[in-house]
């Protein structure tokens, strides 16, 4: 059993500017399965268009609003609802709110995780 608290881990910040920060909640080799991330977006924050490598993921907005592009579409996401990413699909997410916005990611197989813990320290 693995546990985790938010805010509690190393907080890692995208490689882009004004990106997103992340913390690995439950890391790749704590399962072979999954892995979970707590993903922060200040007011205005973006990543731009990416994939997930092996990775499907599920986003779950807690606070704020999410902007997620994909196909030259954009979603609004926001807490109460659930985007699920396949593997290989391309997405890019914004936050177009005064607000910072939190989701909570949920990536399987775990690879993602891996590359989250490679970005540099927030």
């Amino acid at each position: 059993m693995h546990t985790a608290r938010v805010g509690a881990g190393t907080r890692r910040r995208a490689p882009v500017p004004n990106g997103p920060t992340a913390e690995v909640l439950v890391p790749a080799g704590a399962s072979e399965q999954v892995a979970v991330l707590h993903v922060e977006l200040p007011p205005g924050a973006a990543l731009p268009e990416h994939d997930h490598g092996a990775s499907q993921i599920a986003l779950i907005p807690v606070t704020g609003t999410v902007e997620l592009g994909h196909e030259g579409k954009s979603r609004t996401l926001t807490a109460g609802s659930v985007a699920h990413i396949a593997t290989g699909e391309r997405v890019a997410l914004a936050n177009p709110g005064t607000e910072p916005a939190s989701l909570m990611v949920v990536a399987s197989p775990p690879e993602f995780a891996g590359r989250i813990e490679s970005w540099p320290e927030a």
